[in-house]
This record gives C-alpha cells, sequence and structure tokens, in this order.
C-alpha cells in the first residue's frame, strides 16, 4: 500500500493514465471512504510546473462551490517523486 497523508492506495488499482499522471482508486485510512488518487510525475513538470499551480488553485475553488457535479480536491501532497492530488 501507498499511503498519502490520511489516504492509501495500491498501485494494482489504477483507474487510469495519460501523458503526466496515473489515477488510482483508494481510501480513507480510517472512515474508508472511496477516493481518487492522481498521481502527477515530476518528471514531466519541468516544462509545466505553473499549469500545476493553476490546476490545483482552480480544484480548490470549484471545491468551494459544493456542487453535486463537481469532484471535491480532498488534499493534495508531494512525495519525492511525484505531486499527488486526491480527489472525491
Amino acid at each position: 500500500m501507498n499511503i498519502v497523508g490520511e489516504y492509501e492506495y495500491s498501485s494494482k488499482d489504477m483507474l487510469g493514465h495519460g501523458a503526466f499522471a496515473v489515477v488510482y482508486k483508494g481510501r480513507h485510512r480510517k472512515k474508508y471512504m472511496p477516493v481518487a488518487i492522481k498521481c502527477i510525475t515530476k518528471k514531466g513538470l519541468i516544462k509545466t510546473q505553473n499549469l500545476l499551480g493553476k490546476e490545483i488553485k482552480i480544484l480548490k475553488e470549484l471545491t468551494e462551490l459544493h456542487h453535486e457535479n463537481v469532484v471535491a480536491l480532498l488534499d493534495c501532497k508531494e512525495s519525492q517523486d511525484c505531486v499527488n492530488l486526491v480527489m472525491e
């Protein structure tokens, strides 16, 4: 199990992937609430680090809307080789 703050995921539970990130099915370690954890590799961030900052800012603003059709950003943690975004 990989741990991201209060959340955990297994690399076997991949939901999807793109050019810079992989999305895993995870859960809250105490509440067992299901989440999606987007792992963005730092290798691809050299040229797009500014875009990542904008994406996180937008996700935080959208989370404040509390709309049923908008995915909430629950947590954001940085590890040695990737940035992890934990979402509903």
